[in-house]
């Protein structure tokens, strides 16, 4: 049976079934519950049940007092709900509520998207999990510290699945490792999280996210993030890619096109390659105004709208333009550069915008 949980703040609200824990359930919907362990060890996701029924899961090895027992506190990650539930539970409110970890992780699955592009899944161990906010990135590295940063491209929601979006760069130790080298079971490191390009999940306004190359990871994260909260936010997703890869999550993107009402995609794509865009000075930086400009229209009502934005440095710059002259204010706009591909974090020096 399917009960409803309620935080006390009134920022949450969630759905959950009798036969699993509170905190499984509120991880799966996206609420940021503070824990630890997960495992009945710490207590740091001990809440307060301030109206409903519960019961216990399973047994745990942290020790509630008798004030608390009075009080109603239980542990979340050993407690299931019997009826609707009212919570006094703690959430990480920022990114600084939650600490960084390190956790060796092994490849689960490798998508060669192309010879120069590749999406690779890492699982966490079953007695781990990985805590993060979506649109953060980690630190990944082998066994020769060979490392660079990556955006996760996963929601919060599956922190048992890691997924990464890894583009090949010339001399690059750790991309060449993992296109050379890198098999299915191998084992990586990971340390994190790091970053602060986060939703602001007390917000119902429009969201308007775009992405460039591979920062869709980031864009990724994000939207899953807020479909997993059950929040009917209206949503325009703008993807401009290059190459011949292009838009290489394009059936996906319009999965959700197709399955949300309130998801719109306008896909923006260039056959020429990524670097004779950034390469070609001020024309590249016309044809990505060119597209923008053009596809623009979809969101001229949304005055009120939040921007996610990742891109190169000067792209972001660009965009910021195109859309304030639209109404949209600047303190809304959020802006991340592409993790994974230093190339990317500015075009050409001498480009003009």
């Amino acid at each position: 049976m399917i009960h409803r949980i309620s935080l006390k703040s009134g920022k949450y609200s969630f759905t959950a079934e009798e036969y699993e824990s509170i905190l499984d359930a509120a991880i799966r919907a996206g609420v940021p519950f503070n824990y630890g362990c997960s495992n009945g060890n710490c207590g740091l996701c001990k809440a307060q049940i301030l109206s409903g029924e519960v019961s216990q899961l399973r047994k745990h090895d942290f020790v509630i007092s008798e004030a608390d027992k009075i009080q109603s506190y239980a542990l979340m990650c050993s407690t299931a709900c019997k009826s609707d539930l009212l919570i006094d539970a703690s959430v990480a409110a920022t990114t600084s509520d939650i600490p960084v970890q390190e956790l060796r992780v092994k490849v689960r699955k490798i998508d060669e998207i192309s010879s120069d592009l590749a999406i690779i899944t890492l699982q966490v161990p079953r007695s781990a999990r990985l805590r993060f906010m979506a649109g953060q990135y980690m630190r990944v590295y082998d066994d020769q510290q060979r490392s660079h940063e990556y955006a996760i491209a996963s929601c919060p929601c599956d922190e048992k699945h890691i997924e990464f979006h890894v583009r090949k760069l010339d001399g690059d130790a750790f991309s060449n490792m993992v296109f050379k080298q890198l098999r299915v079971g191998d084992w990586l490191n990971i340390q994190g999280p790091y970053g602060d390009f986060v939703l602001d999940d007390s917000s119902d306004a429009p969201m308007v996210m775009i992405a460039f190359d591979t920062g869709f990871a980031a864009i990724k994260s994000l939207l899953e993030h807020t479909t997993a909260q059950e929040k009917e936010r209206e949503i325009y997703l703008y993807w401009l890619a290059c190459g011949s890869e292009g838009l290489y999550l394009d059936n996906l993107c319009r999965s959700w096109d197709d399955a949300l009402d309130e998801l719109h995609y306008v896909p923006l794509h260039m056959q020429r390659g990524i670097n004779e865009i950034l390469d070609s000075e001020y024309e590249g930086m016309c044809h990505i105004e060119d597209k923008i400009t053009l596809s623009l229209h979809h969101i001229e009502h949304l005055k009120n709208a939040e921007v996610y934005l990742v891109s190169p440095e000067p792209v972001a710059k660009l965009v910021e333009q195109l859309l304030v002259g639209k109404g949209i204010q600047q303190e809304r706009i959020h802006h991340e550069i592409i993790r994974g591909n230093p190339n990317l974090k500015c075009i050409h020096p001498e480009a003009k915008i």
